[in-house]
């Protein structure tokens, strides 16, 4: 692209918004806040959804973002005419995927259409897809940059996706902190009212995707041990997904039902949080999900497992608890601690708000602006 020709265009094409029975996935979250904060006068942004309109499709146009749905499923190969016919449209400069399928489609019309092609991967996964590992050995040239969102997922991206790793950049998932600011206890205390927790009662928190990445078997199995020491405590679940009804089954068979509410899907995640005294942590792996840079925002002290970037960006007994992944009886220890230790919260919360300000979704999208506009200046035709 000549200089002053105008905004870089980025198109950004994402398989799926949704994920297994939730409508929102931290994927669509950034999205929904990185194209509000693009300059317009340096990125000219689109977003194409693989999928058809759905749920999780119309929760992001809701937000004001919207998007081109294909329609299409998994491994349709109609998909390709239909990319084409997109970007051929849009013109893109550079084309940013989310997701196996972005990735597998994208990296061969990228270069067609002589549009640079950036990856960006969103969290260190156990497994990659048998069909996935041919097709990233024969593409991985085709990729002129990485995206980590960890130190841990650069290293999944060399190891797993066989990028080289002078590609790949780290840029840290963030959230926009003005919005995640504490309510007033009174307006905090409306939530408990609401869900029927006594006002004083001590409360743990956990908000995301109710999948077995999130580990909320495990947290669920702690809670036992927690209310040895803390009867009156209770314990708040906010979020969706395909294990909601096992959950709930798990707090029937262990007798918290009485204990253990689940709020589902909400718009109102600092006014919940407010309402917590620890927010909880469990994943099994992670990227660096977004809820933990609200937490830290919001000033909630923090339990968490110490797996990928949960552990890169907390620091154990300086901005959260960490302890390991799948063990119920080390959750409940650090979570009694905490509620057993009011400084000590108060600290370890005080320390995470301070942490937090590195965390600011500008700054994620600033580095984003840096990396397209890097691409395109190394274009032959800006020479």
């Amino acid at each position: 692209m000549p200089a002053g020709s105008g905004p870089v265009r980025v198109m950004h094409v994402c398989d799926k918004f949704g994920i297994r029975g939730s409508r929102v996935h931290g994927v669509s979250r950034l999205l929904a806040w990185w194209f509000p904060r693009f300059d317009r006068r340096r990125i000219e942004p689109m977003l194409v959804h693989l999928r058809g309109d759905d749920a999780a499709a119309r929760n992001l146009r809701a937000s004001g973002v919207s998007a081109v749905s294909l329609g299409k499923g998994k491994f349709d190969p109609t998909t390709w005419k239909a990319l084409r016919r997109t970007a051929e449209r849009f013109r893109p400069d550079v084309i940013h995927v989310h997701g196996y399928g972005g990735a597998n489609f994208c990296r061969p019309l990228a270069r067609l259409l002589g549009a640079k092609l950036v990856l960006h991967e969103h969290a260190a996964y156990p497994r990659v897809p048998p069909y996935q590992v041919p097709l990233d050995l024969a593409m991985a040239g085709m990729t002129d940059a990485g995206i980590a969102v960890s130190s841990t997922t650069k290293d999944f991206m060399v190891r797993r996706r066989f990028l080289p790793a002078s590609k790949i950049r780290v840029v840290f998932n963030g959230a926009p902190l003005d919005e995640f600011k504490p309510e007033s206890r009174e307006r905090a205390d409306t939530v408990r009212l609401r869900y029927g927790i006594p006002a004083r009662a001590p409360l743990l928190g956990t908000v995301g995707r109710l999948d077995a990445q999130k580990g909320n078997t495990h947290l669920i199995a702690a809670l036992p041990a927690v209310l040895a020491r803390h009867p009156e405590a209770h314990l708040l679940v906010v979020g969706e997904g395909e294990l909601m009804d096992a959950h709930r089954a798990q707090t029937y068979r262990l007798g918290l039902d009485h204990r253990v509410v689940f709020a589902g899907f909400s718009n109102e995640i600092p006014l919940l949080q407010s309402a917590m005294d620890v927010q909880v942590f469990p994943s099994i792996f992670e990227g660096t999900p977004l809820t933990l840079f609200e937490a830290m925002s919001m000033a909630r002290p923090i339990v968490s497992t110490w797996v990928d970037g949960l552990g890169e960006v907390l620091r154990h007994e300086e901005t959260g608890l960490l302890v390991p992944p799948a063990d119920p009886a080390a959750l409940a220890v650090a979570l009694c601690r905490l509620l057993d230790d009011p400084p000590l919260a108060a600290r370890l919360a005080a320390r995470a708000q301070a942490e937090s300000r590195r965390y600011d979704i500008r700054a994620t999208v600033e580095a984003l602006e840096e990396i397209y506009l890097d691409l395109v200046a190394r274009m032959p035709e800006a020479a």
